[in-house]
C-alpha cells in the first residue's frame, strides 16, 4: 500500500487540530451551564417551588437564567480556529523541535538560482516530510478543573440525582411548579382533593373520609390528637386553619396535615373556590380510672394483696402505685424514699377490667409505717388516674424472735425520722447491752449489738445512717433465722421467684420446675428447723410433715397448670405459714389454743378428703344401681356407706369438742358440715323412706346422700378458711391466736423494750383485710362444669353427675 502523501497527512491532522480546538472552546461554558441546569433541577425536585412565595420564585428564576446566559456567553465569542493555530496546536503536541507542521508549508526567501541554496532547502522539505508521520493530535483538554478548582459542578450534579430519586412520580409536576406558581396561573383550573381524619391509633377508629367540592358548612367530630390530611395539588388548592389546629409534617410534597388538639375551623379552597367549610368538634380524651375494689389484704408472708379494677375507653398500657408517709405534727426527712408498687393489668381487654397482684414490701425499710396508698394507671392515651387514697400499715417481714422485732422496729425509727430518733436509738442500743443475759443476746449478738453502736456515734451523714440501717436488718435476720438462716434465704428466694412467675404467666415447663426447686427447699429448711428443735416438741406438736408438704405442693402445681393463679398464690401464703408456724414450735412461744388449732386444722384436711372419697364411692355405687334397669326397687340403703358416714361424722365432733376445749370459738360451718353428713347417713341408713325410688337424677337415697356429702364438703372447706384466718388474726373482731391466749398478764411477752407483742404485723390491727371474691370463684367452677359436661367423650355416669352439680341451687 503506498505511503501517505506528507501533505494529504498534515491537511488530515490539522482538520483534527482544529476540531479539538473548538471542543476545548466550547466544554468550559457547557459545563458550568449544565451545572447551573443541576443546581435548577435540584431545587426542583427538592420541591422548593412549592415553599416558595410566587415573587421569591420569579426572582430566582431569573438568578437561575443569568447564571446561565453568564455560563453561556463565552461561546458568542467563539471562532472557528485559524491555519496557524491548528498548525501551532500540532507542533505542541508533537513535541519535536523546529515546529515540523508549521515549518513544512513554509516557502524559500530570496533564494535566487543557487543551486546550493535549493539542495539544501530540498533537504530541509525531506526530513520535515519524514516529521509529519511522527505527528499526532492529542485528546482536548479544557481545563475545566482550573476554573473549577473545588469541583462544584459535580456536587450540583449529585444534588439533582438525589432530588430525582426523592421526587420519585412527582418529578415533572414538581419542574412544573417552578414556571406554574403564580397565583393567576395556580387558580385556573380546579384540582382533585383527597382529605380525611386520621384518628390516634390507640381508638382503634377507622379513618373519616370528608366530602369535597360542594362548599357546604360541616360540622366534624374528631377524637383529640387525631390529623386533618389534604392530600391535593398544591398549586392550585389551598388550606386554612384556625383555632386548635396546627400544621405538622408531610411525608410527600402533595400532602398537608394539621394536627387537632382542641376544637378549630378548616377551609379549603380550590381554584379559587370554597371547596369545604369544617368546623371541627374534638372529642377530648378521657382519663382512666382505677380504684380498690377491696381493703388492702395483708398476708401471712409480709406481702400484701390488692383487688382492684381498671377502666378506660381505649385501654391501659401500665398500672402502679405508691405510697406516703402519714405526716405527724413535724415533717421528717427521712433516708430511703418511698416504695413503688407495680401492679399486673386485668386479662380483659385492653388491659381493663378486675385484677390482684401481690406485692412484697416487707424488706423495704418503710415496712410496718403508716401510710397512705394511691394507685396510678396510664391509659395508652397517655392520660394518667390515680385511685383515692387509702390509709394502711405497711406488712412488714413476720419475725417471731422478740429482739429481732425490736431492732426492726429501730430500724424502721430511724429511716423514718433520723433527726429524731437517732438519740433514742442510742439509748436502745446501750439499753440492750447493759444487762444482755437479761434479754438471752449470745456473744456474737452483743459484739453485733456493739458494732451497730459504734457505727451510730461514727456516723456523719445520712449515707453513714443508712448503713446502720442495713447492720440492723442484718442482725434482725440473723437473730431470727439462727442456724437455717441459709436455708431460710433459699426457701425465700424459691418463693419470690415462683411468685414472679405466676405474675408474669410463666409457662408450664417452667411453673413446674420452680415448683420443684420450691419443693426442694421447703423439705431442705424443715429438715434443717425439725433438727433445731427439740424432739419433744416436735413430737407433742408437729405443725408438718412431709405428706402435708407434698400436698400442698401438689395442690399448688395442679393450680398453677389450670392457670388459676389467685388459688397458686394463696397456697404460697399458706405454706408460708406453716413455716412460721414450724418457726414458732422451735422456739416454743406457741400457746396451746394455737398449737391445738394447728392440730385441729390437719385432721381436718384429712377428713375433707376422707369425705370426698367417700361422696366418690356413694356416686359410683349410685350409678351402678342405676345402669339395672329397676325403676321400681326399693332402695334399703347400704349400711358400709353409712357406716363410713358415721365414723367421719363422729371425728368431725371430735374436732369440735378438742377447739372448744381450747378455748376457741369453733366455725359455723364446721357445725353445718356436721348436720349436712348426718343427713348423708340417714340416707344411706334408711333408703328414700317410701320403699320406691323415683329414677331420676339426684332423687335417689344414695343420690341425696351424694347432694349432701357434697354441701358437707363445701362447709368443711369454709371452716377450714376460718380457722386459718383467725390464725393469722384475721378471724371474728381482728382477734388470732397464733403466738397468744385468751387472756394475757401485763407485760407478758413483751419485747425487750417493753413493747406490746400481740399482733400480726398489721393484720391483727384490723386494717388489711379481704381475699378472693367468692362470686368470681364460683363463676370459675359453674364455667368449668359446663366446659366438661360439653365433651361428648365423656362417660355418661360422669355428665349426670356434672348435671347434678349444675342444677344444684
Amino acid at each position: 500500500m503506498p505511503s501517505e502523501n506528507p501533505q494529504d497527512r498534515l491537511k488530515r491532522l490539522r482538520r483534527r487540530a482544529e476540531l479539538t480546538l473548538v471542543w476545548e472552546g466550547i466544554w468550559p461554558p457547557l459545563a458550568f451551564a449544565g451545572a447551573v441546569v443541576a443546581l435548577f433541577l435540584a431545587a426542583s425536585w427538592f420541591g422548593l417551588w412549592f415553599e416558595t412565595p410566587p415573587l421569591a420564585r420569579a426572582v430566582a428564576l431569573g438568578l437561575f437564567a443569568l447564571a446561565l446566559l453568564a455560563a453561556l456567553a463565552p461561546l458568542v465569542q467563539l471562532r472557528w480556529p485559524e491555519r496557524a493555530r491548528a498548525l501551532g496546536r500540532l507542533d505542541r503536541d508533537a513535541e519535536i523541535a523546529h515546529r515540523p507542521a508549521s515549518a513544512l508549508e513554509d516557502s524559500l526567501a530570496n533564494a535566487g538560482d543557487d543551486p546550493a541554496t535549493r539542495a539544501l532547502w530540498a533537504l530541509h522539505k525531506e526530513r520535515l516530510a519524514r516529521e509529519v508521520g511522527r505527528l499526532s493530535v492529542k485528546p482536548p483538554s479544557p481545563h475545566v478543573a482550573a476554573r473549577d478548582p473545588y469541583a462544584l459542578r459535580f456536587a450540583a450534579v449529585l444534588l439533582a440525582l438525589v432530588g430525582f430519586l426523592a421526587a420519585g412520580s412527582e418529578r415533572l409536576a414538581r419542574l412544573d411548579a417552578a414556571f406554574h406558581g403564580l397565583p393567576s396561573l395556580a387558580h385556573a383550573q380546579a384540582a382533585r382533593v383527597d382529605a380525611w381524619i386520621d384518628p390516634p391509633t390507640y381508638t382503634g377508629k377507622p379513618p373519616i373520609f370528608l366530602k369535597i367540592g360542594d362548599g357546604a358548612a360541616r360540622q366534624i367530630q374528631a377524637p383529640e390528637d387525631s390529623v386533618l390530611v389534604v392530600r391535593a395539588d398544591p398549586r392550585a388548592v389551598d388550606v386554612s386553619v384556625s383555632g386548635g389546629l396546627s400544621a405538622t409534617p408531610a411525608p410527600s410534597v402533595g400532602e398537608r396535615r394539621f394536627a387537632i388538639h382542641r376544637d378549630g375551623e378548616a377551609r379549603i379552597t380550590n381554584g379559587g373556590t370554597l371547596a369545604a367549610d369544617l368546623t371541627l368538634k374534638v372529642q377530648p380524651k378521657t382519663a382512666p380510672t382505677i380504684r380498690l375494689l377491696d381493703p388492702p389484704a395483708a398476708n401471712y408472708s409480709g406481702s400484701v394483696t390488692l383487688h382492684y379494677a381498671i377502666q378506660d375507653g381505649y385501654g391501659v398500657r401500665e398500672a402502679g402505685g405508691g405510697v406516703s408517709l402519714v405526716k405527724g405534727p413535724s415533717a421528717a426527712h427521712t433516708l430511703f424514699g418511698p416504695p413503688k408498687l407495680a401492679l399486673s393489668l386485668p386479662d380483659g381487654a385492653n388491659g381493663t377490667g378486675e385484677a390482684r397482684s401481690t406485692v412484697d414490701l416487707s424488706e423495704h425499710p418503710w415496712a410496718g409505717a403508716r401510710v397512705t396508698l394511691t394507685l396510678t394507671a396510664k391509659s395508652v392515651s397517655g392520660a394518667t388516674a390515680t385511685s383515692p387514697p387509702v390509709e394502711m400499715t405497711l406488712p412488714q417481714h413476720p419475725f417471731v424472735n422478740p429482739l429481732a422485732k425490736a431492732l426492726v422496729e429501730l430500724r424502721r425509727d430511724l429511716v423514718l425520722d433520723p433527726d429524731r430518733n437517732t438519740p433514742r436509738l442510742k439509748r436502745a442500743l446501750a439499753a440492750l447491752q447493759l444487762g444482755p443475759e437479761l434479754f438471752q443476746v449470745s456473744p456474737r449478738v452483743y459484739l453485733d449489738l456493739d458494732g451497730a453502736t459504734r457505727k451510730l456515734d461514727a456516723a456523719r451523714n445520712d449515707d453513714d445512717l443508712r448503713a446502720v440501717a442495713a447492720w440492723l436488718w442484718a442482725l434482725a435476720l440473723s437473730i431470727e433465722n439462727g442456724d437455717a438462716s441459709q436455708a431460710l434465704k433459699d426457701l425465700r428466694a424459691a418463693e419470690d421467684k415462683l411468685r414472679e412467675a405466676l405474675r408474669k404467666g410463666a409457662s408450664p415447663e417452667e411453673l413446674k420446675r420452680l415448683t420443684q426447686n420450691l419443693r426442694n427447699a421447703a423439705e431442705r429448711y424443715m429438715a434443717q428447723m425439725m433438727r433445731n428443735a427439740g424432739k419433744q416438741a416436735a413430737q407433742d406438736d408437729p405443725p408438718m410433715d412431709s405428706k402435708d408438704l407434698g400436698d400442698m405442693l401438689d395442690r399448688l402445681q395442679k393450680d398453677a397448670d389450670a392457670g388459676a393463679k389467685d388459688d397458686a398464690q394463696a397456697m404460697l401464703d399458706q405454706l408460708q405459714e406453716m413455716m412460721e408456724n414450724l418457726r414458732s414450735a422451735e422456739t416454743g412461744k406457741t400457746d396451746p389454743a394455737s398449737k391445738q388449732m394447728r392440730k385441729s386444722m390437719r385432721d381436718l384436711q384429712k377428713l375433707l378428703k376422707d369425705q370426698q372419697a367417700l361422696r366418690d364411692d356413694t356416686f359410683r355405687q349410685d350409678q351402678r344401681e342405676r345402669s339395672g334397669d329397676q325403676p321400681e326397687a326399693q332402695d334399703k340403703g347400704d349400711p358400709r356407706l353409712a357406716e363410713r358416714q358415721k365414723g367421719l361424722k363422729d371425728r368431725l365432733d371430735e374436732i369440735q369438742r378438742q377447739l372448744r376445749g381450747a378455748g376457741v370459738d369453733t366455725p359455723k360451718n364446721l357445725s353445718d358440715a356436721d348436720g349436712d353428713m348426718g343427713q348423708a347417713q340417714k340416707n344411706l341408713k334408711n333408703g328414700d323412706g317410701d320403699g320406691k325410688t323415683e329414677r331420676r337424677y339426684g332423687h335417689s337415697a344414695k343420690g341425696d346422700a351424694v347432694d349432701a356429702q357434697g354441701k358437707a364438703i363445701e362447709a368443711l372447706r369454709k371452716g377450714g378458711q376460718q380457722m386459718a384466718e383467725q390464725m393469722r388474726g384475721r378471724g371474728k373482731g381482728g382477734k388470732g391466736y397464733v403466738g397468744r391466749r385468751g387472756a394475757r398478764q401485763q407485760g407478758q411477752n413483751d419485747d425487750p423494750l417493753g413493747r406490746d407483742r400481740d399482733g400480726m404485723r398489721g393484720a391483727a390491727e384490723g386494717e388489711l383485710s379481704g381475699g378472693p371474691d367468692p362470686a368470681a370463684r364460683a363463676r370459675k367452677v359453674l364455667e368449668e362444669l359446663r366446659r366438661r359436661l360439653s365433651d361428648p367423650n365423656r362417660p355418661p355416669e360422669e355428665r349426670h353427675y356434672l348435671e347434678r352439680l349444675i342444677d344444684q341451687p
